[in-house]
């Protein structure tokens, strides 16, 4: 196992005993961190750099406060409980259709990407959701955006589109 994997797990069982959790299981991984999943419907995020964490419990608290549960259709998980020294999210478990991983986006501030890297990265989106999907994508970013919330990490597994679809 790499050294930053085992040390996202070492910090996830530290949140688990600190926090009365059993972890269940991982479910997931990638550049910015780790998700377990626990005995309590819950999900924990172990982020890998603080500033990522910080982006993510920011959205999360943006969200929280203002009650958003879902947009456009699609369940937000909510957060119950975010550990600045763990660099940790707890988040409730939503099942598709749904939007999450919120440690690429940028609150306030539109993202300042050059017109051809935009132009590139639309093309990308539209190849990976297909032209109905990525209309349905673009009008949740939209939505985020008007809550000052830029999503950049825009995937088919952070907006998870229902199967039946």
């Amino acid at each position: 196992m790499d050294v930053w994997r085992q040390e996202l797990w070492d910090r996830a069982n530290q949140y688990a005993e600190k926090h009365g959790r059993r972890l269940l299981g991982q479910l997931g991984y990638g550049y910015d961190g780790s998700v377990f999943a626990t005995d309590e419907q819950s999900a924990i995020k172990v982020l890998r750099f603080e500033r990522l964490y910080i982006k993510e419990r920011s959205v999360y608290e943006r969200l929280l406060s203002r009650q958003v549960t879902d947009v456009c259709g699609f369940a937000v998980p909510q957060l119950i409980h975010a550990d600045d020294q763990l660099w940790v999210v707890e988040i409730g478990i939503v099942s598709p259709p749904f939007v999450l991983d919120f440690a690429g986006a940028y609150l306030d501030q539109r993202p300042d990407y050059p017109d051809d890297v935009i132009e590139e990265w639309q093309d990308e989106k539209l190849e990976q959701f297909g032209e109905e999907r990525w209309a349905v994508v673009q009008m949740i970013m939209a939505h985020f955006a008007r809550m000052g919330i830029f999503l950049a990490d825009v995937k088919p597994g952070n907006i998870m589109f229902a199967e039946m679809d």
